[in-house]
């Protein structure tokens, strides 16, 4: 009888790949042993390559040991040796000409070069393979002004959608049943582990056969419909990379930045930062209040058609502290991670955080679908445009300057920017937005603004959009908060204002209000079009538009792109 294994973790290799090129030398033993060994054997038509280590790591007192000895006198402590000698495994089999690997102990999965294995191998073949009904846990994350990652794990396995996942929530981890064998149990993110439950366990013959079901399985897209919440960006190759940052190098040596902008990675306040290219000691520092993709050419390089990819990572942006009076040198990030490109030939590839992923075409059609076709855009009164937000004093483009300076010159709305009220029994530091207005057919018009920048700034647009008009429908905390904000204003309108916020949340509905989001852009360059939007804040757009619309049951949502007079203002450090 074979031996078995109830237990067994896989990972794929990316195509053309074989045994030595998937090991990291550096970090295993290149020469045979008494501790050492490396075996070759043919199982089921399959060739394999074996890797065991056995290593004795000797182990220092566990703390709680010690604490109990600094009280024992008179060689009465207890000095226990305590080490461990344990083997580490890897195997490697080559089926259907890809290299399957599964790691076994502590070190196994160290050996593997991972950039050179397939990142979403586990998840897909288990999303494929289990299906949505008989899922146990899952693990998600939000990618907005800020990354939240959430785990949820039901008493008993059940149906995906039980699970209560937002639309705006990224699945990332899945452990389930197979939908053919209960007794199995499959866990899914980089690597596929296998858990297997009864009598008939993992044997030779089994693990060679499924080989062939789980290369099936993650080359199958039936996932797609049955978890609408797996993200549709995928990691690229190595070889896929270098020939994405080649053609990005080009496109600026040539300065065409149609569709290349730089963006702080992060979101950070644009009234607490500015920022500078350099931070040198020797000499002045230029300080910008905003950062921008020509800054490349005429600030940062003296020449840039001889631009490199090391030297967009080598050079950094550095915020400066307005609060401090000085650039700050641990808060920074590479030229490069601050890129955010689109490059789309036959597939559409994203750069953001320093990473390209490609876009799954049907999810890149999807989002363009509704760009193009569902979201409505509106253009603002001319007689609000071209509004001056620069602020001399702070040497900044403030948002509120535009929020002030539309509120006094629209007597039908008032500002709620920095208003600083409570949700719930949370802090009293949320507005309910930037502007409330009523409009020319007397509905109230909720607007939130953003200045037009990075993804990061705005997906954070987005999402405080729906957050607060969320909050706005089902919080009496809030509501009650809006309307004394009201009272208190002193507004020559705050009795049409009240009359429109009732002060309960059952007598308010979304079909009353309709919602505007505003990117405002520099007057001196020509009018961003929301196409050139990046991707992720299309598909944070998207996810706003849906839940507004479709579930809180809004009148109207749009995007209006609102010129305004900016200065970069620059100081030097």
């Amino acid at each position: 009888m074979d031996n078995e294994l109830g237990q067994i973790s896989l990972y794929l290799s990316k195509k053309g790949k074989i045994f030595s090129d998937l090991i990291d030398v550096e970090k295993m033993p290149q020469v045979e042993s008494d501790s050492f060994k490396v075996r070759s054997f043919e199982v089921g038509g399959c060739h394999c390559e074996f890797y065991c280590h056995q290593i004795k790591s000797d182990l220092s007192p566990p703390p709680w040991l010690d604490f109990i000895n600094s009280q024992l006198e008179g060689g009465s402590e207890i000095n226990f040796t305590i080490s461990s000698l344990r083997p580490s495994g890897l195997l490697l089999v080559m089926k259907n000409d890809r290299v399957f690997a599964a790691a076994f102990g502590t070190r196994g999965r160290s050996w593997l070069k991972k950039n050179l294995f397939e990142p979403d191998f586990g998840i897909k073949v288990a999303m494929n393979l289990c299906g949505n009904q008989e899922v146990r846990q899952a693990k998600s994350s939000v990618h907005s002004s800020t990354t939240k990652m959430i785990d949820r794990q039901l008493s008993k396995p059940s149906d995906a959608f039980d699970f209560g996942m937002s639309e705006t929530e990224l699945l990332s981890y899945l452990s389930a049943h197979h939908s053919d064998d209960k007794k199995v149990t499959l866990q899914g993110k980089n690597n596929l582990t296998v858990k297997v439950v009864g009598d008939d366990k993992i044997n030779w013959e089994r693990l060679i056969s499924n080989l062939n079901e789980y290369l099936e399985a993650y080359n199958s897209e039936a996932y797609k419909d049955l978890f609408p919440n797996y993200p549709n960006l995928s990691p690229v190759s190595e070889e896929v990379k270098n020939e994405l940052d080649e053609k990005l190098l080009k496109l600026i040596q040539v300065e065409d930045f149609s569709k290349i902008h730089l963006a702080i990675p992060e979101f950070i306040p644009d009234d607490e930062y500015s920022f500078s290219y350099s931070n040198s000691d020797k000499r002045e520092n230029k300080i910008f209040s905003h950062i921008s993709v020509d800054d490349l050419a005429k600030v940062v390089f003296k020449d840039i058609s001889k631009i490199s990819l090391s030297s967009l990572s080598r050079k950094n942006i550095y915020a400066y502290s307005h609060d401090q009076n000085k650039i700050l040198s641990y808060k920074n990030w590479s030229l490069y991670e601050c890129l955010v490109a689109e490059i789309a030939e036959e597939s559409c590839y994203v750069l953001s955080n320093g990473e390209w992923r490609k876009v799954d075409d049907d999810f890149y059609e999807t989002i363009n679908n509704f760009i193009n076709k569902e979201l409505k855009e509106v253009d603002i009164s001319s007689s609000y445009k071209n509004i001056d937000i620069s602020c001399g004093k702070l040497k900044q483009n403030r948002e509120e300057n535009f929020n002030q300076k539309y509120c006094d010159l629209n007597p039908d709305s008032i500002k709620f920017d920095q208003a600083k009220l409570q949700i719930g029994g949370g802090r009293k530091d949320k507005e309910f937005c930037d502007i409330f207005e009523i409009d020319s057919q007397g509905k109230g018009n909720i607007i939130h603004v953003k200045k037009y920048g990075g993804c990061s700034s705005i997906n954070y647009l987005f999402s405080q959009a729906r957050f607060y008009c969320e909050s706005f429908l089902v919080d009496p905390k809030f509501i009650e908060q809006i309307r004394n904000y009201i009272e208190k204003s002193g507004h020559l309108q705050k009795n049409l204002f009240l009359d429109h916020i009732k002060e309960i949340p059952e007598e308010i509905f979304g079909t009353d209000y309709s919602v505007g989001l505003w990117l405002l852009y520099d007057k001196t360059k020509i009018k961003p079009d929301k196409n050139s939007l990046p991707l992720m804040a299309k598909y944070e757009l998207k996810m706003t538009y849906e839940r507004l619309r479709r579930v809180l049951k809004f009148s109207n949502v749009s995007l209006s792109m609102v010129p305004v007079k900016v200065i970069n203002f620059t100081t030097s450090k």
